[in-house]
């Protein structure tokens, strides 16, 4: 399975717009359909023995007391899986005595994952399969790809 991803142009430093723009990648998920709960669930059951509806409502149990934790003021971290966080959105203020709680607009919760299930680009990860697949550049003839079309060249051939 390739991971697909389009280019986007973006100002390499937001705050100077004489900086100029620089072409990143951004992950497409577009053509694909989430993993579901349940997915997960029979796929889960079916490795570890315990049944699927138990491990549903296990799954949600951690859902629930994972907001319920991080809406406390406390971090979660998971051995193995990562750290989840809160992080404040505001539109900030000149000076800091001018702020208050009116100007948060809204929380996010942040996950970082830990070393483990960490994805990286180097020749470990490339030879076990990794490739990317450029949305920008599919041309007529890779419709008939197995692979689905251009990829970005691989750097460890």
């Amino acid at each position: 399975m390739a991971i697909r991803f389009r280019r986007v142009q973006r100002l390499c430093d937001p705050t100077n717009k004489e900086a100029g723009k620089k072409v990143y990648p951004v992950i497409s998920y577009q053509y694909d359909t989430s993993a579901s709960l349940d997915e997960f669930a029979k796929s889960i059951s079916s490795t570890s023995g315990v049944s699927e509806g138990e491990t549903i409502s296990v799954l949600k149990d951690f859902r629930t007391l994972l907001r319920k934790t991080l809406l406390s003021g406390r971090s979660v971290n998971i051995a193995g899986l990562g750290y989840f966080y809160l992080a404040a959105q505001s539109k900030g203020t000149e000076k800091a005595e001018d702020f208050t709680v009116a100007d948060i607009s809204g929380l996010r919760v942040c996950f970082r994952a830990n070393s483990d299930i960490r994805l990286f680009t180097g020749t470990t990860t490339r030879s076990d399969g990794l490739k990317f697949k450029d949305l920008d550049h599919i041309n007529d003839s890779g419709i008939n790809d197995p692979n689905g079309g251009d990829e970005a060249p691989d750097p460890t051939v």
